[in-house]
């Protein structure tokens, strides 16, 4: 997009030529040019051409259709080098544009004298305008003139310098001003403004940013914008001037040696694979964060249009057009360092983001980001995740495994699938970190958890030494010389003190087979106050006095809960009312298409085999007992397939079923592991049993059918060869 800001170049060489040529070349120049039709400006005789009105009149003429007409023609009378691109592309000219039907003339031709404005102009034209003023105030009380006129002319005349106060007015740090009856000073305060908030920016920039975002519809930035980085020398050579010039960023694939197949993916991790870089994921309005190495920031920019999302966009050619809004080259200061990825996005949690963030330098943006018109907040989507939650499923679903993402995303304001992509090491780790500092707590509901072992009750402890987080010694006192008695805070106790003294960061309290216990008798009345509205500044905020330390009790909005709760023990139907209420649940169900589960050990698709059987564990008991995918992890080998089935899966279906071994060979599809025979002959005769009667039993462990392919192709392949599980009866 380098074209983009073509005009205010080619403004600003015919500005400097018609100062050059003053007023007598203009008149002649003027009436040379191919305006299509005759303007205004040609019909008030020689001295109403006045620059003013002569580049204000050129500027009107800004249609696809006008454009290649007029523009070539004032080049070739003026002599401009400098050039135009696409007259049909409309992104290419956006600069201050009067309407079709607006006065465009800076006078009405009567009691005129063109010197005042002719002077204004030579002021306004210098590389370091130097306005009067009075000059100023003494035209703007011309007829047909106005503060936004005159500066939108001023902005075309030096489009580096001026930016108009239609513009200026749009801006949050100018939202108490009224530009539109300014006089010079309000005008050059209002600029000033606009130069703080855009560093390093020219006017021009200002303006088109101005115009896209505050007065176009849809506005430019949005607030679900997102975040990305870019580095200028990932690949060696600093890039930083071609994307300045060009209003574009690009990743490069020299590093390749040319071949365009490999440019748009990352460096390889330790595995020796790379990942693709998001270039297809931007999109107009979405915010770039340009840095060079990992301590120096470079600009920010703003997504206009990205090539890479377009068909067949992944090439070297293509490039994320941007806005530039702050082109400031700033340190991150010691100690701070982005990440070294070329590209990638970033969340307010990245290292990236944080230190632009928090560099004074970029400080003006992110206030212009952070707000749209005063309205408040624009900027990163931050995840709203419910203070109380259960995850529910089916045993081997992965629900304790994935409290431990959900904390790491509630801690770390993050979107739960962001944290799951993560490598599992490293999010554990950053978990039992919080853990320590005491900011994550883990408790598991058993039948026997009460409210005393979870808020606060009285404990047994040894004379001479006192429970940890002991509250203060019971009434009671001593009883006897060895044993006394203490109040101890619970868990919840725990965290919710720590909560409350730290409102300004997130704790977690995650709770392990919550539905094991007897919520009702655990939480007693303490389960009304973790409601959103009951919270510590909620609406309807609640407290309580706890009955045993006689301490007024609330908790803490920055408390989360997350709970997991097992189907096949309870289900969520038979729940406690109060528990369903208060909670958010999110059903988490068997996974057969999960990565970790082979398609091919020794010949067994494991994913088909878990499918079949849940299928028939759904019809033939319900879908709340279906077998979790995690017992299917890491299975690589027919040994310990076997190993996992026989201890683990059949153990389970033993439970489901009671003991309904017929229902139980029907999940495994008659497969051979339950045998059938019948009854012995001697109880047959002696009229104890039936003799239609039958006897089940498991493969011995040491059977070789144990790891036989044909055996497990046979529960989800109905026409196998697999025996038909029936026995010989015994003699």
């Amino acid at each position: 997009m380098r074209e983009i800001y073509d005009w205010a170049g080619w403004f600003r060489e015919l500005a400097a030529r018609v100062a050059e040529g003053g007023e007598t070349a203009l008149i002649e120049k003027a009436r040379q040019v191919d305006w299509s039709g005759e303007p205004e400006l040609l019909k008030r005789g020689e001295r109403g051409i006045d620059p003013f009105s002569f580049i204000y009149t050129l500027a009107q003429k800004n249609t696809r259709n006008q454009r290649p007409r007029v523009y070539p023609s004032v080049a070739k009378c003026f002599g401009l080098e400098s050039p135009l691109s696409d007259f049909g592309n409309d992104d290419f000219y956006m600069f201050p544009t009067p309407p079709p039907n607006a006065a465009a003339l800076f006078h009405d031709s009567k009691n005129f004298s063109p010197e005042l404005l002719w002077r204004l102009f030579g002021q306004a034209v210098k590389d370091e305008p130097q306005i009067d003023p009075t000059t100023f105030r003494d035209v703007l009380k011309i007829r047909y003139v106005a503060q936004v006129k005159l500066t939108q002319a001023l902005s075309l005349i030096n489009p580096d310098f001026f930016v108009s106060v239609d513009a200026l007015q749009h801006l949050p740090a100018n939202k108490d001003m009224d530009l539109k009856g300014c006089d010079h000073g309000g005008f050059m305060s209002a600029l000033n403004n606009a130069k703080r908030a855009f560093p390093g920016c020219r006017a021009c920039e200002i303006n088109t940013f101005v115009y896209s975002h505050y007065m176009s519809k849809p506005p430019l930035l949005k607030r679900e914008s997102r975040f990305f980085q870019i580095s200028t020398n990932a690949y060696g050579s600093d890039r930083w001037e071609d994307f300045d010039r060009s209003n574009a960023v690009y990743t490069d694939s020299s590093r390749q040696g040319g071949d365009p197949g490999l440019w748009e993916t990352a460096p390889a991790g330790g595995d020796g694979r790379g990942s693709p870089y998001p270039l297809t994921e931007p999109a107009r309005g979405d915010v770039i964060l340009v840095r060079t190495g990992v301590r120096k920031g470079r600009a920010i920019g703003i997504v206009h249009r990205n090539d890479y999302a377009e068909t067949d966009g992944l090439n070297d050619r293509s490039r994320l057009h941007v806005y530039w809004i702050n082109k400031s080259e700033a340190g991150f200061g010691p100690g701070v360092q982005t990440d070294r990825v070329a590209f990638s996005e970033v969340t307010p949690t990245r290292s990236t983001y944080q230190a632009f963030r928090h560099a004074a330098a970029y400080q003006p943006t992110f206030m212009l980001i952070d707000k749209r018109d005063g309205n408040g907040p624009i900027g990163p989507r931050l995840p709203s995740h419910p203070l109380n939650q259960i995850l529910y499923g089916p045993p081997g679903t992965g629900k304790t495994w994935h409290t431990v993402t959900h904390a790491m995303a509630i801690m770390e304001d993050r979107e739960v699938d962001e944290v799951t992509q993560e490598d599992r090491a490293t999010v554990k780790s950053r978990f039992d970190k919080y853990r320590d500092t005491g900011r994550i707590e883990m408790v598991t509901f058993t039948q026997n958890t009460t409210y005393e072992d979870f808020v606060e009750g009285i404990r047994p402890v040894l004379a001479g030494g006192a429970t940890p987080g002991a509250a203060k010694p019971a009434e009671s006192g001593d009883v006897g010389d060895d044993v006394r008695y203490e109040l101890s805070r619970g868990v919840f106790r725990h965290i919710v003190d720590r909560a409350a003294q730290d409102t300004d960061q997130r704790y977690v309290l995650v709770i392990d087979e919550i539905n094991r216990g007897n919520v009702a008798r655990i939480f007693g009345e303490l389960i009304t106050l973790i409601e959103h509205s009951k919270r510590i500044g909620g609406d309807d905020e609640a407290r309580v006095t706890l009955p045993g330390s006689k301490t007024e009790f609330g908790v803490p909005a920055n408390l989360h809960v997350v709970g997991t709760m097992n189907t096949a023990d309870r289900s969520i139907a038979l729940l406690d009312t109060a528990l369903r209420r208060r909670f958010v649940f999110e059903e988490m169900m068997p996974d057969e298409t999960h990565p970790g589960i082979s398609e091919d050990v020794g010949g067994v698709d494991c994913r088909k085999l878990l499918a079949a059987m849940n299928r028939r564990i759904a019809v033939l008991l319900d879908r709340e007992h279906q077998i979790g995918h995690a017992y299917f992890l890491g299975v690589d080998k027919l040994p310990v397939l076997a190993s996992m089935f026989r201890t683990r899966i059949m153990p389970l279906l033993q439970e489901y079923f009671y003991d309904d071994w017929e229902k139980i060979r029907a999940v495994l599809n008659g497969n051979g592991f339950v045998q059938r025979s019948g009854p012995p002959e001697e109880l047959v005769r002696s009229n104890l049993v039936d003799a239609d009667r039958a006897v089940y039993n498991l493969l011995p462990a040491d059977d070789d059918r144990w790891t036989s392919p044909t055996a497990y192709r046979a529960v989800y392949e109905t026409k196998a060869s697999a025996e038909d599980g029936n026995a010989t009866p015994a003699a």
